[in-house]
């Protein structure tokens, strides 16, 4: 688990670029048709919500799928209120909207929005899933 997080806090300060990011780092965005070519996204290199985690996870050997919805379907689901170091808290409906690493004493680590880079924030509890992910 230590290792999955420190792989995630590695990557504080490089881009958000929607679509980017996978098992092995960051990687060029893709064009959406909306909100992240309006930033740029396609033009950098660095990484969404789903390919940070994804990333992170590889290093403790455990494989992901890309697409956040598919990410949530995994693990264990847990109460909030019980969550852990190292479980990932979704948003939006079946988690389908967003996901984040949760680091302990109130702190996540993310990637989060187009024109953002990958950082740690205080958890949001609004938008959150009715359950969170533990993975190990």
């Amino acid at each position: 688990m230590e290792t999955a997080i420190a792989r995630a806090q590695s990557q504080v300060g490089i881009p958000y670029a929607w679509g980017g990011g996978n098992a092995f780092g960051p990687t060029a965005g893709v064009r959406d048709g909306a909100s992240a070519d309006i930033f740029g996204d396609f033009r950098k290199v660095g990484f969404d919500c789903s390919g940070l985690v994804q990333y992170a996870f590889s290093g403790a050997g455990i494989q992901l799928p890309q697409y956040t919805g598919h990410q949530y379907l995994r693990g264990e689901h847990v109460a909030p209120q019980d969550m852990q170091r190292g479980d990932l808290i979704f948003y939006g409906p079946g988690g389908s909207a967003h996901v984040a690493i949760y680091l302990g004493d109130g702190m996540m680590v993310e990637a989060p929005t187009s024109g953002g880079v990958v950082q740690e924030t205080p958890v949001r509890w609004e938008g959150m899933s009715e359950h969170v992910v533990r993975l190990i």
